[in-house]
């Protein structure tokens, strides 16, 4: 399921690690400080904003795809490839990747009543997620709410990523139902494209910083603030028990 900016807040904790990892990679490789203007554009970071592009890498992509990118400008910085890649994935490491303080997640909502509210429904939930697998489970433990996830499909996990549609289908077949008796939550229009490719019954948008609201409310059915706004109910074109939360 999505979990950056649809559980919680994406810009508290994955601005200040963004600009950190810059930094680390720049010092690294021994390069310019305006160097650091090209690799906030090539992912999608306004720095004096402290603010993530719509759409962009940054907001979408895994760890591993923005370590390629961040490498692609090393090149064209003059660095050699093999070096550049050291450097992106060792920066990360200590920076990105690195352990949290409990003070950069903030939940959207109450993310754990309204997550506890749905398996009481008897609705399973998963979460699918671009952020590495480490990461997404200490994130879910802290906000107390990992107990209640059924199926956990990570960056770093060798499925595809959103928007092709392996994920959502991996989910649905060990669940033993079909896409179309599931529901797609999602702050992005890559979390819609998912949904669609997947063939997801219903596509639910949560608005955020990291998308475009205007859009997102275009290709979803819904729009919400926050996952709170999800009431399940038994419904005679959803088994309640086979309803996703993403």
């Amino acid at each position: 399921g999505d979990k950056d900016d649809t559980l919680i807040e994406f810009n508290l904790l994955w601005g200040p690690r963004t600009e950190r990892w810059v930094g680390a990679v720049v010092d690294a490789a021994k390069l310019p400080r305006d160097a650091k203007e090209d690799l906030y554009k090539m992912v999608g970071y306004f720095p004096e904003q402290a603010r993530v592009r719509e759409e962009s890498p940054l907001a979408i992509a895994s760890i591993e795809t923005l370590s390629t990118l961040i490498a692609g400008v090393l090149c064209q910085r003059g660095i050699h490839w093999h070096d550049a890649c050291a450097y992106a994935k060792a920066a990360a490491r200590d920076t990105i990747l690195a352990d949290f303080d409990p003070k950069e997640i903030q939940p959207k909502g109450d993310v754990e009543k309204a997550m506890r509210r749905l398996k009481q429904t008897d609705i399973k939930i998963a979460v699918i997620t671009s952020d590495d697998r480490y990461m997404t489970e200490k994130t879910l433990s802290h906000l107390g709410v990992l107990d209640l996830v059924s199926t956990l499909i990570c960056g770093d996990d060798p499925i595809p990523n959103k928007p092709a549609p392996d994920a959502l289908h991996y989910a649905a077949a060990e669940w033993g139902i079909s896409p179309k008796g599931m529901m797609m939550v999602g702050d992005t229009l890559n979390d819609m494209q998912f949904a669609i490719n997947a063939g997801a019954k219903y596509r639910v948008g949560v608005a955020s910083d990291s998308g475009d609201s205007a859009a997102l409310a275009s290709m979803a059915d819904t729009l919400i603030a926050s996952i709170d706004e999800i009431n399940p109910r038994k419904s005679n074109e959803l088994d309640s028990s086979s309803v996703q939360l993403i």
